[in-house]
């Protein structure tokens, strides 16, 4: 577990494309680093 603090403009966002692509806000976290690193 990693702590980090997320604006609520940003935690709105995530958790709008969460519901809309039917996943969890921590599984889209998860995707945005892995793409932004560059990592499978």
């Amino acid at each position: 577990v990693v702590p980090v603090r997320i604006d609520p403009e940003l935690r709105a966002a995530i958790e709008a494309r969460a519901e809309a692509d039917h996943t969890t806000t921590s599984e889209i976290i998860r995707e945005a680093i892995r793409r932004f690193l560059d990592v499978a």
